[in-house]
Parts: C-alpha cells; sequence; structure tokens
C-alpha cells in the first residue's frame, strides 16, 4: 500500500495529501497593441488562414468559440502595413464579433446588443468557468438559450459577466470540451467545470512517419493521451503509467524501482528473437522508454498489427510504440514547480511463527532472541521525493518546452534504491512565414541504482530461527554473520556488507528540418543521435560470510558498457483534398540507422585493504595469481538501410484503404539474404456515414476495418551469421598465464528473415454521444523462418552449433 504525501499545481486522482501548491506564471515578451503593423493579401482566403497570419506576424493568440464564427468563411483582402485593429473591424465585418486585446491574447466576443430587457425583469450574472484540472478555460462561448446574439465568453481568468432574464437558461461551449446547459435560477454567481470531450481531444494519432485524422484510421492502434497517464512517483515509470491501459498488451515488472519492465504485444512472436515492441520516441526509433519522464510525454499510440507496422519493416513484427513528447504552446513564457513526498508500506506480510509460538513447539533451538527477520529487511516509513520544474511558451516565431526532474525513490527493501536526474528541451520554430519549420529535443538522463537487496534474502527470511540474533556486538561488523552453518546466512549481513552502485547515463539529441511546399507537399529531414553508458560498481566486504567462508578479503567488480545509435530519416510528403470528398495522402523516404556498442569487465578477490571498495582493483591477489576475470568486447556494427512508402485515400470520409511497404537490409543477416520486402493493406468502411443508417439517432460512429501486412524480425545479437573468434581459457605455460582463443559461432551466410504475416478484422463503435465508445479486434498470425541454433558436425564445421 502507498501513502504519498507531496504538493502539486496540478489535481490527481490518486490518494495524496496536499501539502503546498506553488505556481509561478512569468510572462515575457513584447506589450502587444491595436497599432502593430499587418500584412495579408490573397483571393479566396479563409477567415483561419488570416487569423493564422496575424498570430505569425504579432505573436499574439487568438481564441474565440468555432461553434459561432464560421473560420472557412472566405475573403478577398489587401492589407498593406495595415494597423492591427483595421484588420480586425474589416476581417469581422458582418461576423457579429468584435475583439479585444489583454494579455498577450485577441479574445472575439460577441457584438453587443441592445437589451430588450428592462431592468426589472433582467438581472446581472456572473461566473467563472475552469476544466478539471481546476485550470481556466479562455475563450469559453457562452449564450442565453433562445435569444440570438445574447452571450460572452469567459476571459483569460475563466470568468465572465452577462446581464439575462430571471429564468434564463445558458448555453456553455468550448472546442474539445461537453457542453453545458444551466438554468440560473435565484443564483448570481456561477461556478462552472467543463469536461474534456475525449472524442474531440484525441481525433489526431501518430501512425509512424505522420499522423491521421482517428476516424480515417483503418489498422489496429490504441492512443494514450498525457492525461490518461499516471504521473509522479505513483507512476515513476512509464510502465507503471502503461498497465492496463492497452488491450492485448502484458507488462511485466516488479515493485521495485530498480525493476525493468518487459513489454509484450499479442504475445509471443518468436523462439529465439525478442518479442518486443519497437520503442519510436519523436520519430527516432530504437528508443527506451525508461530514458524519458511521463511529465514530458504527449501521447503514446501502439500499433499492434502488421498493416499498422509494416512501414517499420524488420523491426515490427512485437509491435511499435510510438512517443512523443510535449511541444511548447504558443502564449506567455510559464514556469512551474511540482513536489512529491511519498512513503510505502506493505499492506500483507507472510505468517510465519514468532519467537514464542517457535519454542512452544519445539521446532528448533531457543537461543535467546526475538527476530522479526522479514521486518528486518523492510524500509517502510523512508521518504521517497520528486521535484519538476517546467518552462513553456513563446510565440508563433519560436517557443520552447524545458523540464528539469529529480527523483530520489526509496523501495520497500532495504538497499533497494534509485536516484533520477534529467533534463528535457524541445524547442521549435516557424520561419519564412511557416514556410520552414524547424524541431528540436534534447534530453540527458542518470540514473543511480543501489541493487543490493535480493529474493533470495527474503526467503531466507522466512526459513531463518525467530530466536537467532541479528546483531553481534563482538563482531567487527557489529552483525552476527555466521549463523546456522552452511546451510542459513544472516539476510540483513548479507545486505549491508554490500555496496552497490550502478549508473545508467542516456544523452539523446535530434533535429528536424521541414520545408512546406506549394500544392499540398512538404519534405522534411530528421537527425539523431544517441550515446547510452552503463557503468557497474559491487563490492562484497571481507567480512561478508562469502568472504569470510571462500577464505579471501573481499570480492570487487567494475563493469562498463557504451552505446551509441545514429539514424537519418529524410521524407517526402503529399496532401490534398479534392473535390471536398476525396482526401489522398502520401509519404516516401529513406532510413539509415546503426548501432555501435562495446563494454569491459573485470572481478578480483582478495584484497588488502577492505574500506577502499571496488577502486583498487589491482591490488587483488588474485590478478597476479591468473585467477581474475578479465573481458572486452567491440561488437560487430549494425546497420539497418530502408526505403518505404505509404499512401491513404479516403473517399468522404465513408471509405478508406491504406497501403505501406518498406525495403530493408539488415547487416545482421547473411549476404545472400540481407534484404527483405514488408507490405500492408487495410481498408475501412464506416457504416454509420451511410444514407440507411442517418436515421439511427443514438448511433455516433461505426466503422469496420480489414488489415493484412507482413513484418519483420531481426530482434537478435550481431554478429549471429559471421564467423565469431573469442577467448576461450586461461592456461600457465613457463610459469605465466597465457590466454587461448577458440571459435564462437559459425557462418551462414543464408541466414535470412523471420517474417509475420498477420491479418486483423476490427470494428469501431459509438453510441449515445460519445458516451460509450470502444473496439474490438480479431487477428490470426503466422510466423515463419523463425531463427533458431541447431547443432552440427564438428567438424567440417568450426563450432558446435549454427544459427539458421
Amino acid at each position: 500500500m502507498n501513502f504519498n504525501s507531496y504538493f502539486t499545481i496540478k489535481h490527481t486522482s490518486n490518494l495524496r495529501i496536499l501539502l503546498l501548491t506553488l505556481f509561478f506564471i512569468v510572462p515575457l515578451g513584447t506589450i502587444y497593441g491595436q497599432n502593430q503593423l499587418i500584412t495579408i493579401a490573397g483571393k479566396n482566403i479563409t477567415l483561419l488562414k488570416a487569423f493564422d497570419a496575424i498570430e505569425s506576424q504579432t505573436q499574439l493568440s487568438i481564441t474565440y468559440s468555432r461553434t459561432k464564427i464560421d473560420v472557412n468563411r472566405t475573403l478577398s483582402v489587401d492589407f498593406k502595413k495595415q494597423k492591427l485593429s483595421i484588420v480586425l473591424d474589416k476581417l469581422l465585418a458582418g461576423t457579429g464579433f468584435t475583439y479585444k486585446i489583454e494579455k498577450g491574447y485577441i479574445v472575439l466576443v460577441p457584438v453587443p446588443v441592445k437589451q430588450e430587457q428592462t431592468e426589472a425583469t433582467s438581472k446581472k450574472i456572473q461566473g467563472v468557468i475552469v476544466d478539471t484540472n481546476g485550470d481556466p478555460v479562455i475563450g469559453a462561448s457562452i449564450q442565453e438559450k433562445g435569444v440570438a446574439g445574447k452571450g460572452t465568453v469567459s476571459d483569460l481568468d475563466g470568468k465572465f459577466n452577462l446581464s439575462v432574464a430571471s429564468n434564463a437558461v445558458l448555453l456553455i461551449s468550448y472546442i474539445g470540451f461537453q457542453s453545458l446547459e444551466v438554468k440560473v435560477g435565484n443564483r448570481t454567481s456561477l461556478s462552472l467545470v467543463l469536461k474534456e470531450d475525449h472524442q474531440l481531444l484525441d481525433e489526431v494519432v501518430v501512425i509512424g512517419y505522420g499522423t491521421m485524422e482517428k476516424r480515417a484510421v483503418t489498422s489496429s492502434i490504441t492512443s494514450i493521451s498525457s492525461k490518461d497517464l499516471v504521473t509522479g512517483l505513483g507512476g515513476s515509470t512509464i510502465a507503471t503509467a502503461l498497465k492496463g491501459k492497452i488491450s492485448g498488451m502484458n507488462v511485466s515488472e516488479t515493485s521495485s524501482p530498480n525493476a525493468s519492465a518487459s513489454f509484450q504485444l499479442r504475445g509471443v512472436a518468436s523462439i529465439n528473437a525478442s518479442s518486443s515492441p519497437l520503442i519510436v520516441i519523436d520519430g527516432i526509433p530504437g528508443g527506451d522508454l525508461r530514458s524519458i519522464s511521463q511529465e514530458d510525454i504527449q501521447s503514446i499510440d501502439v500499433l499492434k498489427d502488421a498493416s499498422a507496422g509494416a512501414i517499420y519493416g524488420t523491426r515490427a513484427a512485437g509491435g511499435v510504440i510510438l512517443v512523443t513528447t510535449k511541444k511548447a504552446k504558443e502564449g506567455p513564457i510559464t514556469l512551474s514547480y511540482t513536489g512529491e513526498l511519498s512513503t510505502e508500506q506493505v499492506s500483507r506480510r507472510p505468517q510465519v511463527l514468532d519467537r514464542d509460538a517457535f519454542v512452544r513447539f519445539g521446532v528448533g533451538t531457543d537461543l535467546g532472541a526475538s527476530t522479526d527477520w522479514y521486518g528486518e529487511l523492510l524500509n517502510e516509513g523512508a521518504l521517497s521525493q520528486r521535484h519538476v520544474v517546467t518552462l513553456s511558451g513563446g510565440g508563433h516565431t519560436a517557443r520552447i518546452y524545458a523540464t528539469i526532474m529529480a527523483q530520489d525513490q526509496k523501495g520497500i527493501a532495504i538497499g533497494d534504491n534509485r536516484k533520477d536526474y534529467s533534463g528535457r528541451i524541445n524547442a521549435n520554430f516557424n520561419l519564412l512565414n511557416d514556410l520552414l519549420e524547424i524541431g528540436l529535443h534534447t534530453e540527458y538522463r542518470e540514473a543511480h541504482r543501489d541493487q543490493r537487496s535480493s529474493s533470495s534474502c527474503f526467503d531466507m527470511a522466512l526459513k531463518m530461527n525467530p530466536t537467532e540474533h541479528v546483531y553481534d556486538s563482538t563482531s567487527e561488523t557489529g552483525y552476527n554473520v555466521l549463523v546456522g552453518g552452511s546451510e542459513y546466512y544472516n539476510p540483513l549481513a548479507e545486505v549491508m556488507l554490500k555496496q552497490t552502485d550502478n549508473v545508467d547515463k542516456w544523452l539523446k539529441a535530434d533535429a528536424t528540418v521541414k520545408l512546406n511546399l506549394p500544392a499540398g507537399f512538404s519534405a522534411q529531414a530528421t537527425l539523431g543521435w544517441e550515446d547510452r553508458q552503463y557503468q557497474q560498481t559491487h563490492y562484497v566486504s571481507a567480512l561478508h560470510r562469502t568472504s569470510l567462508n571462500g577464505s579471501y578479503k573481499g570480492k570487487g567488480f567494475h563493469g562498463y558498457s557504451k552505446t551509441v545509435n545514429v539514424s537519418f530519416e529524410p521524407t517526402i510528403n503529399f496532401m490534398r483534398v479534392f473535390a471536398d470528398d476525396h482526401t489522398v495522402s502520401a509519404v516516401a523516404g529513406y532510413s539509415y540507422w546503426e548501432n555501435n556498442s562495446e563494454n569491459f569487465d573485470m572481478s578480483n578477490y582478495d584484497f588488502p585493504v577492505d574500506g577502499v571498495g571496488a577502486w583498487d582493483m589491482g591490488t587483488g591477489s588474485w590478478l597476479s595469481d591468473g585467477k581474475a576475470a578479465m573481458s572486452s568486447h567491440k561488437y560487430p556494427r549494425e546497420r539497418l538501410i530502408s526505403f518505404f512508402g505509404r499512401a491513404n485515400y479516403s473517399y468522404k470520409d465513408r471509405y478508406m484503404v491504406t497501403g505501406s511497404v518498406r525495403h530493408e537490409g539488415s547487416s545482421k543477416f547473411g549476404k545472400n539474404h540481407r534484404w527483405g520486402t514488408f507490405w500492408a493493406v487495410s481498408g475501412g468502411w464506416r457504416i454509420s456515414n451511410e444514407a440507411f443508417l442517418h436515421d439511427v439517432s443514438f448511433l455516433d460512429d461505426l466503422k469496420v476495418r480489414v488489415g493484412y501486412g507482413v513484418t519483420g524480425n531481426n530482434n537478435f545479437s550481431a554478429g549471429a551469421s559471421t564467423a565469431m573468434y573469442s577467448s576461450n581459457s586461461m592456461w600457465p605455460y613457463n610459469g605465466t598465464w597465457i590466454t587461448s582463443y577458440g571459435p564462437a559461432r559459425n557462418v551462414n551466410n543464408d541466414l535470412h528473415w523471420e517474417k509475420k504475416a498477420e491479418l486483423n478484422i476490427g470494428l469501431d463503435y459509438a453510441f449515445l454521444n460519445n458516451r460509450l465508445f470502444g473496439k474490438f479486434d480479431i487477428y490470426k498470425r503466422r510466423v515463419s523462418g523463425m531463427l533458431y541454433n541447431i547443432s552440427v558436425p564438428n567438424p567440417p564445421a568450426v563450432y558446435e552449433k549454427t544459427t539458421m
């Protein structure tokens, strides 16, 4: 059971105690006014396009209700360095709306109309509108039902004032939120909460190398937005936050803060190759979910079937998890801080004999103590803490989103702790009148893991004599180390007489440049780089039971590994609507990915000084005796080169078809089968848009999906097709130790792709004004060419097994 106490700027539904709220809002930038000069020229441009031009030239954000203003209305304009006030007056002429400028926003409000009511039959209403997090809803429309033109909009604090009839009913609406009808009655003050309309907020999903409107998706895709993720210490890992939220995905991890989670979509799909899904973070494949904080996540989209994942070719056999991090929104710069404290308690403990019962039943020798061995290993009541500082905001030309996070987690077990530090900067730029878009992402994360505890210690605690002493005041360590002979040991001393520090470091950066071209075309290129380093330092004291039983003084271990990933992906995109009914989109691109890995480790025993730990490895006597272990590896370079494309077509949002293909080469396979082609096709029929269902009032959406695709799997160690040699053993020769080398793998030039073919049939539905919605999926898949190791005659083969 977790009891969490924390201070935060956001409301959360977890059972936590609010201690303190600290929220800074720092407005920066130029003070905007009506005298700024605007240039807009064009024939038959939409009002929305004109609004975009104003925002790009002034860095003001325009807020309005799309349900009240027809932003697709076209007009011809020719403004050359005209004052903002003049431009707005002409654009809004005939719309029934005017504007006011305050705090970096242009708020569009209805033109005041002459009141037909008398003071005797009307009254003034004031109110405030917020969302479910308590944040003000800016620009919400408040209309008196049945009275044309009678209304207003909420200001920057979510507040409004309006004179209405004493029996008035107010209609409250805002894009992305469910509408409200409120009877005024005798009230003069209203406090209203708008709930998010998930169907509207989640209308766009990430599909790999682009996005697509949710209603046009023809594959099995599940989308999770940031609001659906548990954040803070209660959801300290992405795995914890995703548990139970995605059908067909199994997430496995323990409650330890150092646990490594495993993900599996739709069961096991391979014998020897991994079935884990491909992780793609901000368009960069091969990511690690442990390297990202859940506060930085905007959305997670999971591609389940082959028709969705085939665009990623060789690495999509286990599915694809697409993570999109947050980007800055236009508006004043805001600085926020969230702090959190928590503590953990064990809700249920194993039932074992206490001292009295142990003695009464004569189970064993009474040694005089009364020890709760299980309780000795618990770290109940220790405080964990997490601190996050976020900076966000900017204008249309330049925006920034930055976070700094520090976290100290205390596990429920002694010797199971973790500290994390991270920083992220996401910057976006719109230049040359939106002709050029640039996106930059940089992140650093460092994790320190104390992993002395183990499940075997708790197993031993359940076996221990409760009359045995934990501590020994005469011992140099203070612990009763040697207890119970060779069969038992002191589990607390087992943990406390070790030193462990495992350090993970991630440094990632990527840059995307996009050029918006005429006629619906755009060109984009993304360059990504990731450096991960992992260092292990372990030391077992000379007074630990293993040292005493083994007649050596201490054991030390050092390990170090480094992995560098580089990726480059240029694409050309197209999207256009023809004759209002035909929507066509396509993407074609090239992908290059490279991985380089190396590691080094060594261990030594019998140190002259115990206090230095593992930081003086050369002094251990086993080095000179030839018993110390040292190894280093430079793994074969991995490379993937791909050419890919996808096309989508939709007719009247009723009939949809998608096709994709990827031709990919991998350095992991034999030279005779390095290239493979992976393809997919899918289609959808929105039955609810057919004329024969128009009169079914309770039906909001009904769509049938069918998809078939082929994906590949190369998720196994590099060099499986290459002849490999490695060091075998050390032998004494002429008074010195020499190392021998021997074969470690046979060459196989015909090692080929493992392929998965999958058929998926699905149904999407929504009823009762989207109050009830969901999906059904049924799939059948077949995996061919599974990779496995077989025994071969030796000779003629140089090694006893070959990967086939």
